[in-house]
């Protein structure tokens, strides 16, 4: 009986099917339908086969690089005769007690001390211009005060960084939000965040409780007196900002910079807008009654039809380089940041010039000879 019933049921099956393929007037559509869900994405365009081969071909070069790198300390290591294991593990050990970050905490301080930091020039980021941005320069904008917190922390003479209309909830301050330690951390190296403008940040006069630029919430974060002992950031408001002329850094202006002024602050117009917000900053300026400079560039290099248009990490490290070799060289400090595609050549003086036609006009009358 049982035997029967399940007979029965395959037979009803079988004929509900048959009926079914039968109604369909294109039975192969719906195979067609389950292939085509499970088949690849159209495949890549020539174009989208080269920018990722491209890609990739760089990725690969960075990390080449890197490996290398990596050999080459290995080795010098190696070399002076240091033992890594023993400083991995005195590098734990101090992670874990937090030596370490005392350590680095006194290191820096002895230099800002040997630096003379409070005697230099200041440098001013205005960050007004992030409206006029789209996201990709935004972002590249962040990207390169990384780049300046990261070099003025490296350099032997560190110099006082302030940053203008970084407001919260902007697209420039997000990204470095993203960034371990900002900006707490990076207050204690000299970078100086501020949501206000350039003009509330340096009037003088300034109360903790009337910081320019920072939220009641940083305020009472930062700027708390506890134990006797007032923060950093507190310390800064509390003085305020040491008066010194305002200096506005364009490539536009018909003034150019012949030396540093450890009594100014210069400011540097955080653009990034591919060449496409023309006289920008000394529009700015202007607006401001500030007065505008732009650096020696043309006056110490060739640069044979090359843009003069620099990223404001380059303008900030030919800055501090200048610094660094004692406001003595402007050359080497442009040469030492300048990428290079940028083919530019050393601007030769009058009487390098004329000693170079005296040997041409020698050799001449000596092959006419």
């Amino acid at each position: 009986m049982d035997k029967q019933h399940q007979q029965t049921n395959t037979e009803a099956q079988e004929s509900a099917l048959s009926s079914k393929r039968s109604c369909d007037p294109n039975p192969s559509v719906g195979a067609n339908a389950d292939k085509s869900a499970t088949t690849t994405p159209n495949p890549l365009s020539k174009n989208q086969m080269k920018k990722r081969a491209r890609f990739e071909k760089a990725q690969a070069a960075k990390k080449r690089k890197k490996e290398q790198e990596r050999e080459a300390r290995l080795l010098k290591a190696r070399h002076d005769g240091r033992d890594l294991e023993k400083e991995r593990e005195q590098q734990r050990q101090n992670e874990q007690d937090g030596k370490g970050w005392e350590r680095r905490e006194q290191l820096w301080i002895q230099k800002m001390k040997d630096a003379d930091v409070v005697n230099s020039f200041r440098v001013c980021f205005d960050c007004s211009f992030e409206e006029s941005m789209t996201s990709k320069e935004r972002n590249s904008l962040s990207l390169q005060l990384r780049y300046v917190y990261s070099r003025n922390r490296k350099s032997s003479c560190p110099v006082n960084i302030d940053v203008c209309s970084l407001k919260t909830g902007n697209e420039t301050r997000l990204h470095l939000e993203k960034v371990a330690g900002f900006p707490d951390r990076w207050v204690g190296r000299a970078f100086n965040t501020y949501e206000a403008d350039l003009k509330e940040v340096y009037t003088l006069n300034v109360t903790a409780n009337d910081a320019a630029g920072c939220s009641s919430e940083t305020i009472s974060k930062e700027g708390d007196i506890d134990d006797g002992k007032i923060s950093h950031t507190a310390i800064l408001h509390t003085n305020a900002i040491p008066q010194k002329r305002l200096i506005y850094l364009s490539g536009d202006s018909p003034n150019t910079i012949t030396t540093l002024d450890n009594n100014a602050i210069y400011i540097i117009g955080g653009i990034v807008d591919r060449n496409r917000l023309k006289c920008a900053a000394i529009d700015r300026a202007k607006s401001l009654n500030i007065e505008t400079a732009r650096l020696p560039l043309q006056e110490n290099l060739d640069f044979k039809g090359s843009t003069r248009i620099l990223t404001c990490n380059h303008v900030f490290e030919i800055l501090l380089g200048f610094r660094e070799n004692g406001y003595e060289d402007w050359k080497s400090a442009i040469l030492g940041v300048l990428p290079e595609r940028k083919d530019v050549e050393e601007k030769k003086t009058d009487n390098e010039a004329n000693t170079t036609v005296d040997n041409e006009t020698n050799d001449e009358v000596k092959v006419t000879g």
